[in-house]
């Protein structure tokens, strides 16, 4: 469900905004094809076809509606505005022109299967006077996939890793490609010292599905949705401290 913003009455992202969004394209095309097989059955001699094409007219005119209100254009529009009427509120924060992902956090955070195609709704803030930045990823599969685009939150930060790669699942998926990076399981080494404090302090944060991962001197947690300016504080308050318990 949307939320709204007190101070301005406007309605802001959900909570699960990006599967609401990605959802607009099937669900339309499910319910039209069952209303046109409800329709092809209810109906009788020459009134068949002309409420099969009803039905359909309307399914294609009220997924495009979908599409407008609420599909992955519009909810970009209502995170961007969210975050700048946030930004506004938050010293030193400032929200950026969308482009191109850092290579470095793609590389570290990136999901086996997937591109990055943009980085966008970017906000740049510090969290205790440590710079941490925060956008929404636009995924599209690797060629010979038919998946459609994905979004993913993502929030990270500069940290003294040194050599080290390591990963913190958060929440628990069958479906390795949501949020793991693709170098999991054959890129990682042995756990440091601090693992186990990151771990713990990880062990606090709630949050959906999302992987937290260490390496290249930096700290990036990629998240399966979620994009609330509250969320990404709590995501970027966790950031910092792992940042910290990493030198």
């Amino acid at each position: 469900m949307p939320s709204a913003d007190p101070g301005s009455g406007a309605v802001g992202p959900g909570r699960r905004a990006w599967t609401a969004a990605g959802a607009a394209v099937p669900v339309s095309a499910v319910a039209t094809i069952a209303g046109c097989a409800a329709a092809a059955g209810l109906a009788r001699g020459t009134a068949q076809p002309v409420a099969v094409v009803a039905v359909l007219v309307a399914g294609v005119l009220g997924g495009l509606l979908w599409q407008r209100v609420a599909g992955p254009e519009a909810t970009h529009r209502r995170v961007a505005s969210a975050r700048a009427a946030w930004a506004r509120t938050w010293g030193g924060a400032a929200l950026e022109h969308d482009g191109a992902a850092d290579p470095r956090d793609v590389a570290l955070a990136l999901p086996r299967g997937w591109q990055v195609e943009a980085a966008r709704g970017r906000l740049r803030f510090a969290v205790a006077s440590v710079p941490v930045r925060s956008e929404t990823w636009v995924l599209r599969a690797v060629p010979g996939s038919r998946r459609a685009r994905v979004r993913r939150e993502v929030v990270a930060a500069s940290a003294s890793t040194g050599a080290v790669r390591v990963r913190v699942p958060i929440g628990s998926t069958a479906d390795s490609m949501l949020v793991t990076p693709a170098w999991a399981g054959r890129g990682e080494t042995p756990d440091p010292a601090w693992l186990a404090a990151v771990r713990e302090r990880v062990a606090r944060h709630e949050d959906l599905l999302a992987a937290l991962t260490i390496g290249d001197d930096r700290v990036v947690l990629l998240a399966l949705d979620d994009p609330r300016p509250a969320t990404t504080v709590a995501r970027a308050n966790l950031v910092r401290d792992v940042a910290a318990l990493v030198r």
